[in-house]
């Protein structure tokens, strides 16, 4: 299959869909991820897909594909800084959660890198586990915060450690706060997804290990449905959110889990 088609292929599986792996877009063509990189790289630039940590998003309407390319260019541009704005607010009021002297656990989640900052410019004492290498460098200009990666198998698409060698590391580790992203939350069915079965397994297990629990998700990630079901709502303390959403908070606020905004 030549490359052109096999964009149009990824095409109608993102929309179908809502969201697409990279790792399992490269084992359905029998190709590289490199080649399904370049691939979504194409299609996000030409307004198609949105590329998101491990693979590819649908982009709701489909004005992004009749668009001048400067004009998807712009739109992009606006809807990233949305989204942005999004995960700060997120990011803030999940700081608002971290007292001095917590253990805390970060997991692989662009909101993370926000709440990151935030730990790194305060003056809180903290122990700090992550499984995201991009969080890294960020708490180390916080003398105070002692510094902890899980190890593991390194997922280069998700720029972090994942798969059972990363569970064996996390299991004797206890934390009091846990902060877990997510790819997408499909309210209907209570369910908290990931973009892989390695990756939920990670946030299953630290689940199992943090007194309070975390969902940190902005508002476009009530739109996304598919994924690795990893958990339910109510398996979380509490959701943090920029949403405000009347339909999204009283579908939240019906499990019984408290939402945080």
């Amino acid at each position: 299959m030549f490359p052109k088609e096999r964009r149009k292929e990824i095409i109608s599986i993102v929309n179908s869909t809502g969201f697409a792996t990279v790792n399992d877009l490269a084992k359905r063509f029998a190709v590289s991820v490199d080649s399904i990189r370049k691939d979504l790289k194409v299609l996000q630039k030409e307004g198609k897909i949105k590329r998101e940590y491990g693979g590819a998003l649908k982009v709701d309407g489909p004005v992004a594909q009749t668009q001048p390319h400067d004009s998807v260019a712009a739109t992009v541009a606006l809807q990233r800084h949305a989204e942005d704005d999004g995960r700060r607010a997120v990011a803030a009021r999940a700081f608002l959660e971290i007292n001095d002297g917590d253990a805390v656990f970060l997991g692989v989640s662009r909101t993370n890198l926000y709440l990151a900052d935030m730990i790194a410019s305060s003056g809180k004492r903290l122990i700090v586990t992550t499984n995201m290498i991009d969080v890294l460098p960020r708490l180390a200009r916080n003398p105070k915060v002692a510094a902890l990666a899980t190890g593991g198998y390194l997922n280069v698409n998700l720029n972090g450690f994942t798969g059972p060698a990363t569970i064996s590391l996390l299991e004797p580790l206890l934390f009091s706060k846990a902060f877990i992203g997510a790819c997408g939350v499909d309210l209907a069915k209570s369910a908290v997804l990931a973009t892989s079965v390695d990756d939920g397994r990670v946030n299953e297990q630290v689940l199992k290990n943090a007194s309070y629990c975390f969902l940190l998700a902005d508002e476009g990630k009530f739109a996304i449905h598919g994924g690795y079901r990893y958990a339910s709502v109510s398996d979380f303390s509490a959701i943090i959110t920029d949403s405000t959403n009347r339909d999204i908070l009283t579908c939240i606020a019906s499990t019984g889990t408290p939402v945080l905004c």
